[in-house]
């Protein structure tokens, strides 16, 4: 079988590496086996770089052999794609042992002799496309298997990124941002006429500097010849890498990137606003695909500006796809489930996460769960919580969501900007001027921590929170919420 295509992988490492043990099991249907368990379970293909290491591997070699007969740098195949590649394969076949090079033969050639005479013929008659994405990942894609809905979002995805330079999906946690964008990235991989040439999938929650960063990226686009020195500084480097962009048509995924403008050093979320400002405002033919909670306001001006850039504020997911999840729970009790559907606002780790409980502590049973009914708030979604009335919020912001928690549990299900301001300055006693209320009310619906609906007729608008947020500001389980004086006696000032 054809794997590589001519130019993709040096004649010396063709044959180096098609020295195969004799035996009843080819690379080849080994290949094809493990390519199609990998993408049933994380979503997408074995790489290029993926399948140089797994035939080395098979044909014992060790990695400066591989390396020297491959397009790729030593340090990239020993320290940062073999690592994972062993995650995945001990998550895919190691049936609860670690996967590595020197035992993988082992584990390819048993998983090939159970599976590859029960895969369809069309399976075992391809050759698998060399001309789609190269995958260098910077970290495990999120696992797809259990994908539901969203079928317009990746319609109009697959339309923005052959359109705009940047795209950022924004969302509260647990709302399937990342595993919207890996179940893009698993759709593009199978399409006949690949849009890029490559994949960058780069977690940044741990908010690394810019230097490192950029130096990383242009690391994993294309590894360095060892004789080609790296500028010392952050612009240069940047034009390095945008240089890359210009020449391949790349998908450079950040995921969480809005954590990189969370720390409070100035200096590094300048240097941040610089290196998005010159990805989108300087040509290439690649495209930036940003997942993160909130959209930073460094990028506000790019969008006054009307640069291509857009983003997308996820929601959570249509009634059906939300039923899926929970039916996948063993729940099936259509008014119960569409209750918990409203009250999770559709968010697949909210539905999870009860029907999880649901099935624990009430046997699988919704009609005993409603006769002791509760509101959870998941792990991740008080965490948030926790960070922003700790660290985010400021009084006012805080207030107005105590003011609305209140309001809800009177059976408000929603709360007017006119009886917010009348509230707020009669009951409340908040000292803050209406253009500030304003501004706060914009930071909470910004950071998804309030929603808003404009009455059709009147043009009114009215403001609620989620119940789970609304749980969360009642029971106050940190203490975090109540900890501030309340009682300021100070009107508002229009």
């Amino acid at each position: 079988m054809e794997r590589f295509q001519k130019g993709a992988i040096a004649k010396t490492e063709q044959d180096l590496l098609e020295q195969t043990c004799s035996g009843a099991i080819t690379f080849e249907e080994a290949l094809i086996v493990i390519d199609n368990l990998v993408f049933a379970k994380i979503g997408r293909h074995l790489s290029e770089a993926e399948i140089t290491v797994l035939k080395g591997a098979w044909n014992d070699c060790d990695y400066e052999e591989i390396a020297q007969n491959s397009p790729y740098s030593l340090n990239y195949l020993q320290r940062r794609l073999a690592p994972q590649l062993w995650d995945v394969l001990s998550a895919t076949i190691g049936d609860g042992e670690r996967v590595y090079k020197k035992n993988l033969r082992d584990f390819l050639e048993k998983v090939t002799s159970d599976k590859y005479h029960t895969l369809p013929l069309s399976i075992r008659n391809q050759t698998l496309p060399t001309n789609g994405f190269i995958q260098f990942v910077g970290g495990q894609l999120p696992d797809i298997s259990s994908f539901y809905g969203r079928t317009q979002e990746l319609a109009y995805l697959k339309e923005l990124v052959t359109k705009q330079r940047c795209i950022s999906l924004i969302g509260v946690p647990g709302v399937g941002k990342s595993a919207l964008a890996a179940k893009l990235v698993a759709e593009l991989n199978v399409e006949s006429q690949p849009r890029f040439d490559c994949l960058i999938w780069k977690s940044v929650s741990h908010a690394p500097l810019v230097q490192e960063l950029v130096a990383e990226l242009i690391e994993l686009l294309h590894p360095l010849d060892p004789s080609f020195s790296l500028p010392d500084y952050t612009q240069p480097r940047i034009t390095v890498f945008i240089k890359q962009l210009q020449s391949r048509r790349c998908l450079l995924i950040l995921d969480e990137f809005d954590t990189l403008f969370q720390k409070n050093n100035f200096e590094q979320r300048l240097e941040y606003r610089t290196f998005f400002r010159r990805l989108v405002e300087e040509q290439h033919q690649s495209c930036l695909l940003l997942t993160g909670r909130v959209f930073p306001n460094e990028f506000d001006s790019l969008i006054r500006a009307k640069r291509p850039i857009q983003y997308l504020k996820i929601k959570g997911l249509d009634a059906d796809a939300a039923m899926q999840i929970l039916a996948a729970q063993g729940l099936t009790d259509p008014q119960k489930c569409q209750d918990l559907i409203k009250t999770y606002s559709g968010n697949p780790l909210e539905l999870e996460t009860i029907g999880e409980r649901i099935n624990y502590f009430f046997a699988g049973s919704t009609e005993i769960f409603f006769n002791n009914e509760t509101t959870f708030v998941s792990s991740e979604l008080e965490a948030m919580l926790d960070r922003m009335f700790s660290q985010v919020l400021s009084e006012v912001q805080q207030q107005i969501m105590i003011y609305l928690a209140d309001q809800i549990a009177l059976n408000s299900q929603f709360v007017s900007f006119a009886q917010l301001l009348d509230d707020m300055n009669n009951k409340q006693k908040i000292s803050v001027s209406t253009s500030e209320l304003i501004k706060a009310l914009e930071f909470l619906e910004k950071y998804s921590l309030i929603e808003s609906m404009k009455d059709p007729t009147t043009k009114e608008i009215s403001f609620t929170l989620q119940p789970v947020i609304k749980k969360y500001i009642k029971t106050d389980p940190q203490g975090l919420v109540h900890g501030a004086d309340a009682s300021s006696t100070l009107a508002i000032a229009s």
